[in-house]
């Protein structure tokens, strides 16, 4: 449990310092991060040699899922103005390559919990998604919190 600790304080110091000399927009995305990655690290409870195996995994997974994120975000932004004028095809198009990144995503992550399994016993890996839904839920709570002061 100390390792896990001390290798979660040692990864938050690690991303702080890195962050503090970067531009203000970088800031809010490697607090987020690091706060991620110290609150998986505590629910998993990962030994030094789970931890090394683990997070260059893990953030690849991210990396790849964000992308996949990003691309969605992209096209649903072509469709939030209703004034601009697409055609059948360009619509057709368009939620076709949204439903492609649905899919790529859950593939990304069928293929990734394998080799998370790998990694770390099955029980740690059903500990990770229920640490990511926390660590959602959480951290909406928050923004919420800051909204309504």
């Amino acid at each position: 449990m100390k390792k896990s600790v001390l290798t979660s304080a040692l990864i938050c110091f690690i991303s702080f310092a890195s962050f503090a000399q970067r531009g203000n927009p970088e800031i809010d995305f490697e607090k987020f991060k690091s706060q991620k990655i110290a609150f998986i690290t505590e629910k998993l409870n990962l030994t030094p040699k789970e931890a090394q195996e683990f997070w260059p995994v893990y953030n690849q997974f991210e990396k790849e899922r964000m992308e996949l994120q990003m691309t969605r975000r992209e096209l649903e932004e072509k469709t939030r103005n209703e004034n601009v004028r697409m055609s059948d095809q360009e619509i057709i198009k368009t939620t076709r390559s949204i439903a492609e990144t649905f899919r790529k995503e859950a593939d990304l992550t069928g293929n990734y919990n394998e080799r998370f399994l790998k990694i770390l016993p099955p029980q740690k890996v059903l500990l990770l998604y229920r640490a990511e839904n926390q660590f959602r839920a959480h951290m909406f709570e928050q923004y919420r919190k800051r909204r309504q002061e």
